[in-house]
């Protein structure tokens, strides 16, 4: 499966840029930063541009977690993540980052390469953009001792998780952007109730006004196994953005709790008429090398 997922993205890509061979002057800023909120939009960094890059997810608002008692979230931590990413060209960008984890996987290093196939052009010659997106995590603690848990890691490979995804996105003016984000995740080691390899669909929206600000949405809708799978549910995200002197920050709202395709999509357990959302923000900050 992962062979032919494989093949049908590198397809993809070289039929993308025959196609753009033609075109005229690209389309900027379909989203202003890499990501949408939880998951990555089709911007790559410029080249030789390092982003520094901070993300901090707080407990459930309410819910039996959250409430007053934990000031609505902000005493506790879902996840943390700190990461540097790099433009290698003005469509190739990698990255590297830690985070603390969330659900079994715990204490992660993660690594993604992103590849801009094909740009929007202003006369509509290519209507749309598409990129490219391989990610892996590993975990680095110490393995549990309980062989039922799944974070027993009876090999070393049980530590890694994978995911692919192809991000189709359109610029509307200046008004609005949308973003289709099929995606396949991987994870080596699961609990039996689980299911390795999960498919899933991510819609994507941005709204912007007065040049500077934003509002977005975000949701991944996981194709379950029948019988598997039934306390998770599907990722649901939104965002208010401000763009502002080299610095570009996003609070928002989701009822995921950790970072990355292998994390959010897989192992969001928050139900949001039940108050089990969390607070969160990312800030970026860009240096020229």
């Amino acid at each position: 499966m992962k062979i032919q997922l494989t093949i049908l993205l590198f397809s993809a890509v070289y039929v993308a840029c025959a196609q753009e061979e033609a075109s005229s002057d690209p389309v900027t800023e379909t989203f202003n930063t890499t990501r949408v909120i939880n998951g990555h939009s089709n911007e790559t960094l410029e080249k030789g541009v390092l982003e520094f890059r901070v993300e901090h997810k707080f407990g459930d608002v309410a819910g039996t977690n959250g409430g007053v008692s934990t000031f609505f979230g902000l005493d506790n931590s879902a996840d943390i993540r700190i990461a540097f990413e790099y433009g290698i060209s003005d469509r190739l960008m990698i990255g590297l980052g830690r985070s603390k984890g969330y659900g079994p996987y715990r204490g992660l290093l993660d690594g993604f390469v992103k590849y801009q196939a094909l740009r929007q052009t202003e006369d509509n010659k290519v209507p749309f953009s598409m990129s490219v997106l391989a990610s892996s995590t590993l975990v680095y603690t110490k393995a549990l001792s309980d062989p039922t848990l799944v974070a027993n890691y009876p090999e070393f490979a049980h530590r890694m998780a994978y995911a692919s995804q192809l991000i189709v996105t359109r610029k509307f003016g200046e008004i609005g952007s949308l973003a289709l984000m099929p995606t396949y995740t991987h994870r080596n080691y699961v609990a039996f109730s689980d299911q390795n390899g999960l498919f899933s669909l991510g819609v994507g929206g941005r709204i912007g006004f007065l040049k500077k600000f934003a509002v977005i949405a975000e949701y991944y809708h996981n194709f379950n196994q029948q019988d598997l799978r039934q306390e998770f549910n599907n990722s649901l995200a939104f965002a208010f953005e401000w763009v502002t002197f080299g610095h570009v920050f996003s609070i928002y709202a989701a009822n995921a709790g950790g970072f990355g395709e292998q994390q959010f999509i897989p192992y969001t357990t928050g139900k949001w008429l039940e108050g089990q959302y969390r607070i969160g923000f990312a800030i970026s900050r860009k240096f020229e090398l």
